[in-house]
């Protein structure tokens, strides 16, 4: 069960130098991977978000620029952090988690059963002064097909929102990957960014997609941190 992948603390393993390279020169053009050079397949036979890779923008290899339509998910209300993470020790996490498993089991205003989708999306709110989350979101994707009609949820702390289109930069995590792990890269996501003068993204806001399930060998976990532009500017 993916739910007990999550309570876990996971350890960062020195696999990929995304941060180091981040934080290299700012002329850098290459970030290595120095394993897992095939990606798994992510989505696992589950449906996911779909996106188009944004192909004129030099990025280093280990960065990648894509558009991600508007779509609905059904996500929990805020809750804190615990010891600065949205993941680890956190029984609001637990709480949300298995409310959002339900709606997919049919506990929703229609009875629907839907095949849960992936990834988990973490999202914590950074303030920007102390690098401290504010609060956090947890939520799925809601299938294509149940989206213009969503069923609202029966339980009281989860609601079905929307995301509108939007331009993001993602980092791949392959292997161990934790909260702290994506907070800093995610920072360091933010300082290459900002010596490349794309000032332009929403920078207190930190999304970690999970897309590995319960069981699944360390060589084939796989995650991803993203930071968005924002929408109003983007578009």
């Amino acid at each position: 069960m993916l739910l007990a992948l999550l309570v876990c603390t996971l350890a960062a393993g020195g696999r990929y130098n995304v941060i180091q390279a981040l934080n290299a020169d700012p002329n850098i053009d290459l970030i290595e991977i120095e394993e897992f050079q095939v990606l798994p397949n992510i989505c696992h036979g589950k449906e996911c978000p779909k996106y188009t890779d944004v192909t004129d923008v030099k990025l280093p290899s280990g960065v990648k620029l894509r558009d991600y339509p508007d779509m609905n998910w059904i996500s929990s209300s805020r809750y804190e952090a615990v010891d600065n993470s949205c993941l680890e020790g956190s029984e609001d996490m637990v709480n949300y988690y298995q409310q959002l498993y339900n709606y997919f089991k049919g506990v929703n205003t229609m009875g629907l059963l839907m095949e849960r989708t992936v990834p988990i999306r973490v999202i914590g709110q950074i303030d920007p002064d102390t690098g401290n989350v504010n609060y956090c979101h947890l939520m799925f994707f809601i299938p294509g097909m149940y989206s213009v009609n969503a069923p609202a949820p029966l339980s009281v702390g989860i609601f079905v929102g929307h995301n509108f289109e939007k331009r993001c930069y993602v980092v791949s995590i392959n292997g161990n990957y934790s909260w702290k792990r994506a907070m800093k890269i995610h920072k360091a996501l933010k300082k290459f960014l900002g010596r490349k003068k794309v000032d332009d993204v929403v920078q207190s806001e930190l999304i970690l997609d999970i897309y590995s399930g319960y069981g699944v060998p360390n060589s084939k976990k796989y995650s991803e941190v993203l930071l968005c532009m924002k929408v109003d500017e983007f578009y």
